[in-house]
């Protein structure tokens, strides 16, 4: 028997004293046995695959932009009490800019933004940080403390960067891994939707509601 997304208002506590539900756009695809709590926007055109656990019960709200792809196994959550990122004017606790892969396995922990276009690999942990449009960061690698990551940078697979010294250092992403992101991302939005159409393993948020 399959089952189906789980979409829940958070629990109220201190740190998250508002219930809310997630906000999911029609458009998006989303594939069993994921959970999506609290306070989330998941816009357009977003692929989010199989057993996610993207959580705003300890702090919110989060917001996952337009062609995102969140592959399998992915946590997201945010730490209690800590301050958020501002994004025009607005605090949030989680914010993925758009067109952002994000891999198996990988750790997008707030508070956390990651610009449009940027490549998050597999097992990677990301706790804490500023992360510009158009990097790369490879699988395993670590990014925390409050690092402020620029534009068109790369996170070598498992390198740690907690110290700013260590983010203004960061080469420019190599030629050959430019197109990376782009083409991932291309790949997810014409799988989710053929998912969506083919399968009963993925849900429009209009097809299934809890």
């Amino acid at each position: 028997m399959l089952s189906y997304p789980i979409l829940y208002h958070n629990p109220p506590v201190a740190e998250a004293a508002q219930i809310s539900a997630p906000k999911i756009s029609p458009k998006a695809v989303i594939g069993v046995d994921s959970m999506i709590i609290g306070d989330i926007t998941i816009a357009d055109d977003v692929f989010i695959g199989f057993k996610n656990l993207l959580r705003a019960d300890s702090g919110y709200p989060y917001y996952v932009g337009p062609y995102t792809n969140i592959q399998d196994y992915v946590l997201m959550h945010v730490h209690p009490g800590r301050e958020h990122v501002n994004v025009k004017g607005r605090k949030w606790g989680v914010y993925l800019e758009g067109e952002n892969s994000v891999l198996h396995h990988a750790a997008v922990h707030g508070p956390l933004f990651v610009g449009r276009n940027t490549f998050i690999g597999q097992h990677a942990n990301i706790y804490d940080a500023i992360i510009g449009r158009n990097c790369v960061i490879m699988h395993g690698a670590t990014v925390t403390n409050g690092v402020k990551i620029p534009d068109n940078r790369f996170v070598a697979p498992g390198e740690t960067v907690w110290q700013q010294e260590q983010a203004d250092r960061l080469p420019p992403v190599p030629d050959k891994w430019k197109d990376l992101n782009r083409k991932i991302v291309d790949h997810y939005y014409r799988l989710g939707k053929s998912y969506l159409h083919h399968t009963p393993l993925a849900l429009s948020y209009g097809a299934h509601r809890h």
